[in-house]
């Protein structure tokens, strides 16, 4: 029946979250823990529990479980797009902050849900196989990446080139998951507050920054063959969040506006980057996105 076969869909949908759901941010104990913030419950510790039986999206109690509802409710609202492999990725920062809100966190699952929307509305092609070659699909975000680090350093690309090193082995993660793999959860908040500040769409800033950290191995880059490039990109090392920042936004100032910036202008931090790294800036930013939304 018609009845048993949303009961199936909806079934399938929430397997496919539950596969993900328990491998979001495994270096934080956050996301495992109570709802309630207490730590044991009949004398078991949730505090690192990962109950692979699935996330209880009836009555939850933990972390998990509030994460893994907006997602199925995402999936469920949106059945063009259902859930794709990554999302919980992009879903967590959102959730982490307002969960973690100071002031009020009551309403952190909601809020989240109508965040999470928001960005997927830019997002949301990436995750669409069949919309992969169009300018927002995935390997056109890919191939406009290409084309900014051809024209931000000639002599990188060439010599990736030359190797047959495509973007494609190290950018996707980068693109689709707006660079939460490859920065601990502050230095997410940071560069987040950055890029949800950015006005234009649909982050032209988040492809300077994946240019910028490409620059900003450059050195090594050129020294390296086939492999050890793409050991460098595929498992990026640590780096300052700042100075990808700061490179990225003088590179995309100076495109934006190639005959008004001086010296001085690229010499004082930006309007962007001021006080970027506070809890409250990144949750200000993250309102301005988002309350763009309700309008």
């Amino acid at each position: 029946t018609e009845e048993n076969c949303a009961e199936q869909a909806l079934e399938n949908l929430l397997e496919q979250i539950n596969k993900d759901i328990y491998r979001t941010r495994p270096e934080l104990d956050f996301f495992a823990r109570r709802l309630d913030g207490n730590a044991e419950v009949d004398g078991q510790d949730f505090t690192t529990s990962r109950d692979l039986e699935g996330a209880n999206v009836v009555a939850p109690h933990r972390h998990y479980d509030a994460l893994a509802r907006v997602l199925l409710v995402y999936g469920r609202l949106n059945p063009g797009i259902r859930y794709v492999q990554g999302m919980n990725e992009l879903v967590a920062p959102i959730y982490y902050l307002f969960a973690q809100d100071p002031l009020d966190c009551r309403e952190a699952e909601a809020d989240t849900f109508f965040c999470f929307s928001h960005l997927m509305a830019d997002m949301r092609d990436a995750f669409v196989q069949s919309l992969d070659h169009t300018d927002n699909g995935m390997l056109g975000r890919i191939e406009q990446l290409n084309e900014l680090l051809r024209q931000k350093d000639c002599e990188v690309w060439s010599h990736l080139d030359s190797l047959k090193v495509s973007p494609v082995y190290y950018s996707v993660r980068w693109l689709t998951l707006m660079l939460t793999q490859e920065l601990e959860m502050p230095d997410v908040l940071r560069a987040w507050d950055a890029l949800l500040s950015d006005t234009a769409r649909p982050h032209p800033l988040l492809l300077y920054m994946c240019v910028a950290m490409v620059v900003l191995v450059r050195e090594v880059l050129l020294a390296g063959d086939f492999t050890d490039c793409l050991r460098v990109l595929q498992n990026f090392p640590p780096f300052p969040i700042d100075d990808v920042l700061q490179l990225a936004l003088d590179m995309l100032s100076a495109d934006r506006v190639p005959q008004g910036i001086s010296s001085k202008d690229m010499a004082e931090p930006s309007w962007i980057l001021s006080g970027a790294g506070s809890w409250n800036s990144a949750a200000e930013s993250m309102a301005r996105f988002f309350d763009r939304g309700r309008g």
